[in-house]
């Protein structure tokens, strides 16, 4: 075999390689285009919520001696890890839903010389960004209802593990989008809220921490299954640790846990989907 002859199997492999990053980037740059056209929508439904929780028990419950003057830092870790969860599973479940029953744009996608897994990892990326966004949101929200109110004990030397954290979350955020997008229907996208994200918000260790969940033992076993209660314990434990919380090692392997797992079955149904056997 000549040199020549040596080389060309490289160079395909190379032309391919770059082939597929470039469909990649064009499809996630599409999608964030998109969501760049409804800011003022994506920003009202990203703050909606955590506007509303924290004006009501990070400020109004406080001041009026309701709650204890302590309570918005127990709920700080958890608005910042609701928001980019929430966002996350939003940004990455309802445009595969429509893509997928509706605008039947994915089938479009899924002809690009990509990988189906790569079509879904272009779904999840926007996701991740927007969870990271949702965040972001949350934090100017926080400070001025409950700013004066807040006990953050985090040092400098903290913040790679909460980058760490914060990564891990918007993983989570969007392979659990995945994974519902590709179990709901455009017709029970507004169930979804009360009948999944509710139960997932209220049961997610945003009000009190999972070990206070101590005497209710039951309770406090099956809210290990919500993603959400690693996140926010894990960003408790770094953000404000002067409150009880899970051991830091524990809420980090319950987010790798809830990746891999909830990854797993949304690759899966997303395979299966884009060959034609679930519809």
């Amino acid at each position: 075999m000549t040199e020549n002859e040596e080389k060309r199997p490289s160079e395909g492999k190379a032309q391919a390689r770059r082939r597929a990053q470039s469909a990649f980037w064009a499809m996630v740059q599409r999608d964030l285009l998109i969501q760049a056209r409804d800011m003022g929508e994506f920003v009202f439904r990203v703050a909606m919520l955590p506007f509303i929780l924290i004006l009501t028990y990070g400020y109004m419950l406080p001041t009026l001696g309701i709650l204890p003057e302590s309570f918005p830092s127990q709920m700080f870790a958890g608005m910042v890890g609701m928001s980019m969860l929430i966002t996350g599973i939003h940004g990455t479940a309802v445009p595969l839903t429509m893509d997928f029953n509706n605008l039947h744009e994915i089938e479009d996608r899924l002809l690009a010389p990509v990988s189906a897994r790569l079509v879904a990892f272009a779904k999840m990326l926007v996701g991740i960004i927007e969870s990271f966004i949702g965040g972001l949101i949350v934090l100017p929200i926080s400070l001025i209802f409950m700013g004066p109110k807040i006990d953050v004990t985090m040092g400098a030397g903290d913040i790679p593990l909460l980058l760490l954290v914060l990564v891990l979350i918007s993983l989570a955020s969007a392979t659990l989008g995945l994974l519902v997008g590709t179990i709901i229907k455009p017709t029970q996208i507004a169930a979804m809220f009360p009948g999944f994200l509710m139960p997932i918000v209220f049961l997610g260790a945003i009000f009190f921490s999972w070990q206070s969940l101590s005497a209710i033992p039951v309770l406090q076993a099956i809210v290990l299954v919500n993603p959400l209660v690693y996140a926010n314990e894990a960003l408790r434990a770094i953000m404000t640790a002067q409150i009880p919380h899970m051991f830091l090692g524990w809420s980090i392997t319950g987010l790798v846990c809830a990746i891999l797992l909830m990854g797993w079955f949304g690759f899966r149904r997303f395979g299966r989907m884009a060959r034609g056997e679930m519809r």
